[in-house]
């Protein structure tokens, strides 16, 4: 698919417009084709779910017996929710149309009561499931047995898998986990943006999933080989951005590949000319002015003390010890244990981001920018 800006903002197009991350698709396809499960632990927005999908892409272009599929269990608030998603992922992906399929599937899924119909666009044959409640722990056994009976190497990414911590229903991981270790030729990838809790699932002892995957993170990508990988697109123009550009705005978001691409593809649509630092700044200016009533909606919806905290750190940049005198006098702040509890809050709803180097960000590098903003 030829894409009339190389630099999407969403979604996976192909290894066309993928950029780099050749040692972890690697590492990924290697683990997963000899038998092992991954964790694969990053930060949002940096760029694991493009790294997932150009993995498959490449295992299943090598082999005709393999079959990908993921899945996003980040807006799922039950047990029950997230076996609906994965059913509908995956039956009827692994038959070919006939008659025989349902017959497969009235055997091997009957709790499901799949229904079988056609795509109008396609003309294909897709299904559609229904999981009840009562039955979901039911259902997500006769899912892994539909795939292990295909016969195919089936590779399944559960993304955000951290969500499962938070059901209600008990014993959902250690459930999930007695499945999985005896179906052979199913292979997973648990991933998730809140690096705490997939470790803390994943790395303690005390959980089912101790020591049952092999462990991934992934980081930045160079920004040498994100300027190449960008001139590549910008020749086609007849323009591309020097090192001092690209570098400013690399810096500018710590190097985040959602935020690059969003910030290229304006730039990608500007009119023809250099590309410099102003005109990064003018693409930022735009993307802030866009978001704007999100951001100030989303600002409203703090308490005081979070609103101060958050804005604070905003214009810091980073913050390594947000608790300390020197931080709270300097931005007239509450008491240290009001800035405790703001963080911890700050953190659950994912507005502000730890890292064990750097310290305390917002997680959001364009509502970071939109703070600073503010203070200014």
């Amino acid at each position: 698919m030829k894409l009339e800006n190389p630099f999407p903002e969403y979604g996976y197009f192909g290894s066309e417009y993928f950029c780099d991350r050749e040692q972890e698709t690697e590492e990924l396809i290697e683990a997963l084709t000899n038998g092992s499960n991954v964790t694969l632990m990053a930060p949002r927005r940096i760029g694991k779910t493009g790294l997932i999908s150009h993995a498959f892409e490449r295992m299943e272009a090598s082999n005709k017996n393999i079959r990908c599929f993921y899945v996003d269990i980040f807006s799922t608030k039950t047990f029950n929710q997230m076996v609906q998603f994965i059913a509908n992922a995956v039956i009827g992906k692994l038959d070919s149309p006939s008659q025989a399929v349902m017959r497969r599937l009235n055997g091997i899924v009957s709790a499901l009561r799949p229904t079988l119909s056609q795509d109008p666009l396609t003309g294909l044959p897709t299904f559609s499931v229904s999981v009840t409640s009562e039955r979901a722990r039911e259902t997500l056994q006769q899912v892994f047995e539909y795939m292990k009976e295909s016969g195919r190497q089936c590779f399944l990414a559960l993304d955000e898998f951290q969500q499962v911590s938070r059901y209600a229903e008990i014993g959902a991981d250690a459930f999930i986990r007695s499945i999985i270790q005896f179906v052979p030729n199913v292979h997973i990838i648990f991933s998730g943006s809140q690096q705490h809790l997939l470790a803390d699932m994943f790395m303690s002892p005390e959980h089912p999933f101790f020591n049952s995957s092999q462990i991934m993170t992934i980081g930045t990508i160079d920004a040498k080989v994100y300027r190449t990988f960008a001139n590549g697109f910008f020749a086609c123009q007849k323009r591309q951005m020097s090192e001092e550009s690209f570098n400013y705005l690399y810096d500018m978001i710590d190097g985040q590949t959602w935020y690059i691409q969003k910030i290229l593809n304006r730039l990608y649509r500007t009119p023809k000319g250099k590309l410099d630092q102003e005109d990064v700044l003018r693409a930022v200016d735009k993307i802030l002015h866009e978001q704007e009533i999100n951001y100030q909606s989303n600002y409203n919806l703090l308490t005081d003390n979070q609103a101060q905290l958050l804005a604070a750190i905003a214009s810091e940049g980073k913050v390594i010890a947000p608790t300390s005198l020197d931080f709270i006098v300097g931005h007239h702040l509450p008491a240290p244990s009001s800035i405790k509890m703001a963080l911890k809050s700050l953190q659950d709803k994912e507005f502000l981001f730890y890292d064990a180097k750097q310290g305390y960000m917002v997680y959001d590098r364009f509502f970071g920018m939109w703070l600073k903003k503010l203070s200014v």
